[in-house]
């Protein structure tokens, strides 16, 4: 069985002397400057920019000949070794590309491929990441490797003269199917850590990626999750205790940050990460009020939860940064998301006033319960304590009499209609 493909999958930014330097194209001025900041993340060096329009895509190129020639001249102009284009192309506008400017051509896709490889750290992570960049990178052998036209012949060949790229497809292709087993047997544990949480309320932190997901769940829970100022820092879901005495109990969920044309093969490969979402009772949408783009990245957001087929699910909207907002941003900011609550995730009375909001969405949600519990049911006892709010009790020659506040599905799954007075 194949174990890795690491060695037979070069990097498709890679550089031999050095920092890599490259020449960036794209329709937007706004998007150019991301995914300039998502190379930097890789340590490759932008060199320059230039701007095309694609009201008429070239099938062969995506672009005119006059732009492919315009970036073959500035990308010589500029010593850049790379150039990469804010679209996703096809693998023939990659391999013509290349072919015409005569140098290494990579589309935005690849390049958060290439930063999730980078960033997965755990065996879930790593799992996924790699599946993405292999199907990824299936249909593009021929562009990112150089060396498919070797020939190789010997024992368990079909003969002299099978070209290597055919042996590597079927590697890739064994790869894919061991990953995608893989996958599955993680799903199912986690089905079952799932299931483990379904006695507690849950909360999700969606958002832009570097909104400060991981940093607010850090404060808000005093845990140690890696937490970085970096584009995808975190790519698995971490769950911890808002507060160990909180009534009801609430588990916090921090989940991968979301970007503008996420690839999806890395939406598919990234499922049961994202299933998290739809066990979620409430999401926690984060968004980057320092940032110039902070409305298209809770735009771009709302489109990906829509996708996700979880639009609906009730939500708070959390402005984060507000350490970083200056002057008469400050008031502007709050036409981000009407209503949304401006905090940040270093102030204490910021997370206490987050705390109590969600509190109050779970509480509003519950009903008055009376009931009498028997003395021998001392578990059903324990359950109330755990998920309601006792607001009265008295013991009677039947039971416990509670006056208890509870969630209606609580309720209804704790059956205690049975013992309603």
């Amino acid at each position: 069985m194949l174990e890795s493909t690491e060695s037979l999958l070069p990097s498709p930014i890679s550089s031999s002397s050095g920092k890599l330097r490259v020449l960036c194209t794209g329709e937007e001025e706004s998007s150019l400057s991301e995914l300039e900041q998502l190379l930097i993340t890789l340590g490759v060096e932008p060199v320059g920019r230039i701007f095309m329009t694609s009201r008429r895509i070239s099938p062969a190129t995506y672009i005119g000949l006059g732009k492919v020639q315009e970036l073959k001249l500035e990308s010589e102009k500029l010593e850049a070794e790379a150039v990469i284009v804010d679209v996703e192309l096809s693998p023939n506008q990659l391999r013509n590309l290349e072919k015409s400017i005569g140098k290494p051509v990579l589309d935005r896709p690849g390049v958060i491929i290439e930063i999730f490889s980078r960033h997965a750290r755990t065996k879930e992570a790593k799992t996924q990441v790699e599946l993405a960049r292999l199907e990824y990178l299936l249909p593009r052998l021929a562009h990112f490797w150089t060396h498919f036209e070797r020939q190789r012949g010997g024992i368990g060949m079909k003969g002299m003269g099978e070209k290597q790229i055919e042996v590597d497809r079927r590697l890739v292709k064994r790869r894919i199917s061991v990953l995608h087993d893989r996958l599955k047997a993680i799903e199912r544990e986690r089905k079952v850590q799932r299931a483990g949480r379904s006695d507690v309320f849950k909360v999700a932190l969606v958002g832009y990626t570097n909104s400060g997901k991981s940093t607010l769940l850090n404060a808000l829970t005093q845990s140690d999750v890696r937490a970085e100022n970096k584009l995808f820092a975190t790519l698995d879901a971490s769950v911890r205790s808002l507060d160990p005495h909180s009534h009801p109990p609430i588990v916090m969920i921090d989940t991968v940050g979301f970007i503008s044309r996420l690839p999806p093969s890395l939406v598919a490969s990234f499922r049961s990460t994202l299933e998290e979402l739809h066990q979620a009772d409430l999401l926690l949408h984060i968004v980057d009020g320092s940032s110039p783009q902070a409305k298209e990245q809770l735009e771009v957001t709302e489109k990906i939860l829509n996708d996700l087929k979880i639009g609906d699910k009730p939500r708070i909207a959390v402005i984060n940064k507000s350490d970083l907002i200056k002057g008469r941003a400050k008031n502007l900011i709050r036409l981000i998301a009407p209503g949304a609550l401006v905090i940040s995730s270093f102030d204490s009375k910021d997370l206490s006033r987050l705390r109590d909001e969600i509190l109050k969405h779970f509480r509003q949600e519950m009903e008055v319960w009376e009931v009498v519990i028997p003395y021998s049911d001392s578990k059903l006892e324990a359950q109330l304590h755990n998920f309601g709010l006792i607001e009265k009790t008295r013991h009677l020659e039947k039971g416990t009499f509670y006056r208890v506040r509870i969630d209606a599905g609580r309720a209804r799954k704790l059956e205690l209609s049975r013992y309603r007075t």
